[in-house]
């Protein structure tokens, strides 16, 4: 093993203080410091920290739910009842109040008709023939429904007519008892509004 002789120390000694005096050399490394989060980033960090130790439990929890909403609706599917997203809830019952609108010839007859019976102030008589008409439109398109003990009104609040088709039917209905029940008359501007919801029901013009 070789010994360091004098001059090899001297000469060690004297580099290293070369080295010390170099300032592009940096010998004194600082410490890490933590850089501060935001003041609007720490209470969600706060809550975070504190729901730690519970996240497994709402990731299990999740999990859970996600397979009983799919359970749920594969159990819908299987007895028929379809689960469907509300947009398309709304074009199912578009295309059910479409379906329910009476042929317009024949609506359009109807309401020459009507208007015939209006045009000789017979506004009553004008104002029956669209709700028996409008009877007629119901039970043929649900003829199971429709039974002797069933009134207007039962009829109107039936939730299996679609929603402008019960609508029509609600107000000509109640122009109809208020002239039979309360003895008001019709008048012309009560054959107005029930030819006016008879419109709605069946012309598509109407409906934009």
């Amino acid at each position: 093993m070789t010994v360091a002789q004098p001059q090899d120390a001297e000469w060690l000694a004297k580099i290293h203080k070369q080295l010390l005096a170099d300032d592009s050399i940096q010998f004194d490394l600082p410490a890490l410091v933590q850089p501060e989060p935001p003041e609007w980033l720490r209470p969600f960090l706060h809550a975070l920290a504190k729901i730690g130790p519970y996240m497994i439990y709402l990731f299990w929890g999740a999990v859970i739910i996600g397979v009983a909403v799919i359970a749920v609706l594969v159990a819908l599917e299987a007895k028929g009842v379809a689960w469907r997203l509300p947009w398309r809830r709304a074009r199912k019952q578009a295309e059910a109040e479409e379906a329910w609108r009476p042929d317009a010839s024949a609506a359009q007859i109807l309401l020459s008709e009507a208007d015939a019976l209006a045009a000789r102030g017979a506004y009553d008589e004008a104002v029956h023939l669209l709700l028996r008409r409008s009877v007629a439109d119901i039970a043929g398109r649900l003829p199971d429904f429709l039974r002797p003990s069933l009134t207007a009104r039962d009829i109107a609040g039936a939730t299996s007519l679609p929603a402008r088709a019960r609508s029509a039917f609600s107000e000509i209905a109640r122009i109809v008892e208020a002239a039979l029940f309360a003895r008001r008359p019709v008048g012309p501007e009560g054959w107005r509004q029930a030819r006016g919801a008879y419109e709605r029901f069946a012309f598509r013009d109407a409906w934009t």
